[in-house]
């Protein structure tokens, strides 16, 4: 069984910005970093497309996949 939490921050009159969403990003984001979930399922947290997910953790400076370019192409079977 699922339990939902609600928690309640004040934000300064004066932010611009979609407070929702960055607050659901941090979340998925965190959870990630954690290793509690899949980068796919951090995205659906997030409310956002995998591409899109993946492009904010590129923003951060965070590695989606843990392969450099070797283990990535030698994975997909790129020569």
């Amino acid at each position: 069984m699922s339990r939902e939490v609600v928690v309640r921050v004040r934000v300064p009159s004066h932010y611009v910005g979609d407070v929702e969403r960055e607050v659901r990003l941090a979340y998925a984001v965190d959870l990630f970093l954690r290793g509690v979930v899949s980068v796919k399922r951090a995205a659906e947290l997030a409310g956002t497309s995998l591409y899109d997910f993946l492009v904010e953790l590129r923003k951060r400076g965070i590695q989606a996949y843990p392969y450099n370019d070797e283990e990535l192409k030698e994975e997909l079977r790129i020569e």
